[in-house]
């Protein structure tokens, strides 16, 4: 989580730094709020309706984002993406809720709140803070860096997160695949370095699988953060495999969203 951290205060600060130093200083950093609002507004509009395309649009070419829990993500092509999957079908509303402005020349850095909810409901799904530096290209303003996070006040629930852990690990030390597969989304995704990505639960299931090898390596899953909002649950954390005799240690994060009286595992990662 200190990695997780420190890389926002990096941006955070690049952020801040590029605003004060647009065109040479030509201008007065100063507050914009219509142009924040507008903005905000119009991103929005774009992800509540689903379309990662026309999201997708509100990005320069080159724009980079750091969603929570994940690694950079850098181009337009590869933005469209992420908000593809992360859309899916749909049915969510968005708020942000704009705190602070600072403008200056062809630049504009936001800050704020933002609180995601399935439509209908008010229970938020994920709730935190983001800041978004647009930029001017051609007379249209695009996002050109930004950051996310969860809300570290956020409910941290750890019996929730221990059970859930313990439903992983109890089934993945009894080399189960089925009940192990059953643990995922139906779409779920995840990634492992230096594998890469596995998508889809058949799939995943198939890849612990092959991992159990012949069944007689333990693992510990040590939470250092937990996170719970609603039907949504943010679990970081170290692991450790042993294998005879051998230990392997690393990181690991899963988002699992509850399904019904059930949780699943939407997105996890693995990396050493």
């Amino acid at each position: 989580m200190t990695q997780f951290f420190s890389n926002r205060i990096l941006l955070t600060t690049a952020l801040l730094a590029s605003v004060s130093a647009a065109c040479g200083g030509t201008s007065s950093p100063a507050a914009n709020k219509t142009a924040a609002d507008e903005l905000t507004a119009a991103w929005v509009k774009a992800v509540d309706a689903g379309d990662a395309a026309a999201v997708a649009d509100l990005y320069t070419e080159d724009a980079q984002s750091l969603p929570p829990g994940g690694p950079a993500i850098t181009g337009r092509k590869a933005i469209e993406t992420y908000w593809r999957e992360d859309l899916g079908s749909g049915g969510i509303v968005t708020r942000l809720t704009p705190r602070d402005s600072v403008a200056q020349a062809d630049l504009l850095h936001v800050n704020g709140t933002y609180e995601v909810a399935a439509k209908g409901s008010a229970a938020p799904l994920a709730a935190g803070q983001y800041q978004q530096l647009w930029k001017r290209v051609d007379g249209d303003w695009k996002v050109h860096d930004e950051i996310w996070r969860l809300d570290p006040v956020l409910q941290r629930d750890p019996k929730t997160a221990e059970r859930l852990t313990s439903l992983w690990t109890t089934a993945y030390n009894n080399a189960d695949a089925p009940a192990l597969t059953a643990l995922y989304d139906e779409n779920a995704e995840l990634a492992t370095q230096p594998t890469g990505s596995v998508v889809g639960r058949d799939a995943i299931g198939a890849f612990w699988k092959d991992d159990f090898g012949d069944g007689k390596s333990a693992t510990t899953l040590t939470l250092t953060d937990v996170y719970v909002a609603g039907d949504l649950a943010h679990l970081e954390g170290q692991y450790s495999v042993s294998d005879k005799g051998a230990a392997t240690e690393g990181r690991y994060v899963q988002l699992w969203m509850r399904d019904g009286n059930d949780w699943r595992i939407h997105r996890e990662m693995w990396w050493r």
